[in-house]
């Protein structure tokens, strides 16, 4: 089932991804002593260093993969790739917006657990913002079985579409 493939190549994806940028991060600690965790002392610190260390360059490997070879590694294992709606290449712009509504509710989890204080701070309360990316989620999923998996949300507002790669 399409659905499935495409929620397995995201979590490869996601896997390659968080392996290789906490992997960095942790490194960076250990190599400097605990710079710059020990130089955090406010959420907006905390997410301008997640911006930068995580946001950036998990949009630039998903815009990269799917304008260049429209295929993330994820999808390249799972045999997915992804098109315009009318089977021609992506636009850079297509991925571009593709990739803001896909991540959407991983950058509004990052800005509702951070900012201005991060829950786990003494005193700071869960925000109930936080249904809002999970709801997103969940609309996404939806989205996808309704399609047979062929459209998220994301495919939808960038006109584009996933298929199995027949090459």
């Amino acid at each position: 089932m399409l659905t499935v493939k495409r929620l397995a190549a995201y979590t490869i994806d996601f896997l390659i991804l968080a392996t290789v940028l906490l992997g960095l991060q942790l490194l960076i600690s250990l190599v400097t002593g605990g710079w710059p965790f020990n130089q955090f002392r406010s959420g907006v610190q905390i997410e301008i260093w997640v911006l930068c260390t995580m946001s950036i360059p998990v949009w630039t490997y998903f815009i990269t993969h799917e304008f260049r070879k429209q295929k993330t590694i994820g999808k390249k294992m799972l045999k997915l790739r992804v098109t315009r709606s009318d089977g021609g290449r992506l636009t850079l712009w297509q991925a571009w917006l593709r990739t803001l509504i896909k991540l959407l509710p991983w950058e509004l989890t990052h800005i509702i657990v951070l900012v201005p204080v991060p829950w786990w701070e003494p005193g700071a309360e869960p925000n109930n913002f936080i249904y809002i990316p999970n709801a997103l989620i969940l609309i996404y999923i939806i989205c996808l079985y309704v399609t047979t998996g062929r459209k998220g949300p994301q495919d939808l507002i960038a006109a584009t579409l996933v298929k199995v790669d027949e090459t």
